[in-house]
């Protein structure tokens, strides 16, 4: 599927983050987070208007206390998987309440590409070590280090830090993020707060933009908003790529949480 080559929907679903005019991120620790463990987020993916697939978000905690485990699915339908097959999943793991990433694991299976990557962040020694296999054994296994800062998010917490955020029209932040490569300082605009269209209903939200395409974390030119709803839970409620190969609109669908223990 042509939509995750660009932007991978699975780990894209999130890219969304990121001065001018710099609003200073509160410490996640003091703000109580708008998500709890067992929250799903599903989504309809469109490619020009196409029904193209469905991508899931899911978070939760770790067997170990401090720790959030976040769970990114996607995969491809009908027309668009005739021509693009695609089943990726991504595995995060990261403290909490600091969202610093120790580490996401890339189940990739799109087309005839099939790899396994492991990026693991060693904060004792600042370093982001990747691992990247080529399932099919074609091509051999690359193995890279790159420096790293006391704290630094990958492209599934970035989502949920940025979800603790305040936001305001006009406003802008920055963080640091590795997807295995050199940390960027990826900034994120705070643009409007519109209604908007999504597969649940109108929502009031926040357009956001990030810096994330010219030689960020995408090389290729092309924009990409994200909205988040404009109430407590700060959901993701809908991304759109604008890029070579048409827009990309991932609307979310339906939500769920977890029913408390009685």
């Amino acid at each position: 599927m042509l939509i995750f080559r660009e932007t991978s929907i699975a780990g894209g679903l999130v890219l969304l983050v990121w001065a001018g005019s710099f609003l200073r991120p509160l410490p996640a620790q003091e703000r109580q987070p708008p998500f709890a463990p067992g929250e799903k987020l599903r989504y309809a993916v469109q490619w020009r208007l196409i029904p193209a697939g469905e991508a899931e978000l899911s978070i939760g905690q770790e067997s170990s206390p401090g720790w959030w485990k976040a769970v990114a699915k996607a995969h491809s339908l009908g027309y668009v998987s005739n021509l693009y097959k695609v089943e990726d999943e991504y595995t995060a793991v990261f403290r909490n309440p600091t969202f610093c990433s120790v580490g996401i694991r890339k189940q990739i299976n799109e087309g005839d590409r099939h790899r396994e990557v492991n990026i693991e962040f060693d904060l004792r020694r600042r370093l982001a070590l990747l691992w990247n296999r080529d399932v099919t054994g074609e091509t051999p296994t690359r193995q890279e280090q790159f420096p790293i800062p006391e704290c630094v998010h990958d492209i599934l917490s970035a989502l949920y830090f940025i979800r603790t955020q305040p936001f305001e029209v006009g406003r802008s932040f920055e963080f640091p993020l590795n997807d295995g490569g050199r940390t960027i300082s990826v900034r994120v605009e705070v643009q409007a707060l519109e209604e908007v269209q999504t597969e649940i209903g109108k929502v009031q939200a926040f357009r956001v933009e990030p810096d994330v395409f010219s030689g960020q974390l995408f090389n290729r030119k092309g924009r990409l908003f994200v909205w988040f709803s404009n109430d407590p839970q700060r959901l993701p409620v809908q991304l759109r790529a604008q890029i070579g190969i048409g827009t990309i609109i991932a609307s979310l669908a339906s939500v769920e949480h977890e029913a408390p223990v009685p």
